[in-house]
């Protein structure tokens, strides 16, 4: 579907806002058990843009409820920190408040997948993806230094558990590849609907909390690449440029031109945008994609236990999807080659015995 619903909004104002979209798009959760994914970057305030505002999480929240969904879940892996404390994060950002009860651990019974952009690459993803009825994915509008635009699509790299984002940053052979495997993680399940915080939106150094832009903008659509066309057209960006949006636009039938979208709203490229420091539009790729910041953290994989704190539960062994821990003297031990830096260990270990290794190993060039 191509249309895309664009709303004038304010934080304040924005249950009203989330309750019309659902209205006009007819969303009925009936029954359903439904997924609640927000862009969970940081632990940043709500004011310095970072991640989606709490008061669209919260709106979302309860119109999801109204809808009559039997069930309501809030869930998402974070970016470059906070891996295997999922909590921790959201206690921070203002999310896990709005949340409250709804909120769950995102980076726990997780399942393989390949995708057709790394075949041979073993992936985790939360099994709970696959099981729910419905899946709202509620990103927030930003440039990005490697793919230009963060929004639907790119938000869906949430799916992953742990490190496993960084790493593949830091493998992918360039942007085009790159960008393939953002639109194989968006596939592997397709948001059912896409609500954009747009209200706040990042320009400059995305993410950081440093450029933002009042647009007063909320955009919805059934259709990822639909609503990120829009998006982009809004930042100043041109979609051809956009990689994984090309190619999620193509699988889903969308043509890469807003003026052959269906918008129903007022909207206009705001003035001025600032793009990213290093966005190329062209094929190569940004050292930004790939910066000193991604490889550490893809290369920090070097797990540690405190063996006063451990009580010998063997939760993390029995939640480890590949057995790199196997219980030994009534204590977890790692095959350190068979970890794929999920963190799935430290998500579950309720006596917080196991911790990163402070020393990172040397990551090949």
């Amino acid at each position: 579907m191509s249309k895309v619903f664009v709303y004038d909004s304010t934080y304040r104002e924005v249950q009203a806002t989330i309750d019309e979209i659902f209205e006009t798009l007819e969303i009925d959760l009936t029954g359903k058990t439904t997924l609640i994914k927000p862009n969970a970057l940081s632990e940043r305030e709500p004011e310095q843009g970072a991640n989606t505002h709490p008061s669209i999480l919260r709106a979302v929240i309860n119109s999801a409820k109204k809808a009559g969904a039997s069930r309501v879940m809030v869930g998402d892996n974070p970016g470059q920190a906070n891996y295997g404390v999922i909590e921790n994060l959201f206690e921070t950002n203002g999310l896990g408040e709005a949340a409250g009860e709804h909120l769950e651990n995102f980076g726990i019974n997780l399942v393989k997948k390949n995708l057709p952009s790394l075949p041979e690459e073993d992936l985790y993803f939360p099994g709970l993806l696959f099981d729910v009825d419905y899946v709202i994915n509620v990103p927030k509008l930003k440039v990005h230094p490697g793919t230009g635009l963060t929004a639907a699509i790119k938000n869906t790299f949430g799916y992953l558990a742990g490190a496993q984002k960084a790493h593949l940053h830091v493998i992918a052979e360039n942007r085009r590849h790159f960008e393939s495997i953002l639109a194989d993680v968006y596939d592997l399940r397709r948001p059912d609907l896409n609500i954009v915080d747009g209200i706040l939106a990042v320009e400059g150094r995305a993410g950081l909390g440093t450029n933002l832009r009042y647009l007063n903008k909320v955009l919805a659509s059934t259709s990822g690449s639909a609503v990120d066309i829009l998006g982009a057209s809004i930042l100043g960006l041109d979609p051809t440029n956009l990689y994984h949006v090309t190619y999620v636009a193509e699988r889903e039938g969308i043509p890469v031109d807003v003026a052959k979208l269906e918008v129903i709203g007022d909207w206009k490229a705001a003035p001025d945008i600032t793009l990213p420091k290093g966005f190329n539009p062209g094929e190569t790729r940004p050292e930004a994609a790939a910066s000193a910041g991604l490889v550490e953290s893809a290369s920090r994989k070097i797990l540690a236990l405190s063996e006063e704190e451990c009580d010998g539960c063997a939760k993390c062994a029995e939640e480890c999807p590949t057995d790199a821990l196997t219980m030994a003297d009534g204590l977890p031990r790692m095959t350190q080659e068979l970890c794929v830096s999920c963190f799935a260990c430290m998500e579950v270990c309720t006596m917080s015995a196991m911790e990163l290794d402070p020393i990172y190993p040397e990551h090949p060039a």
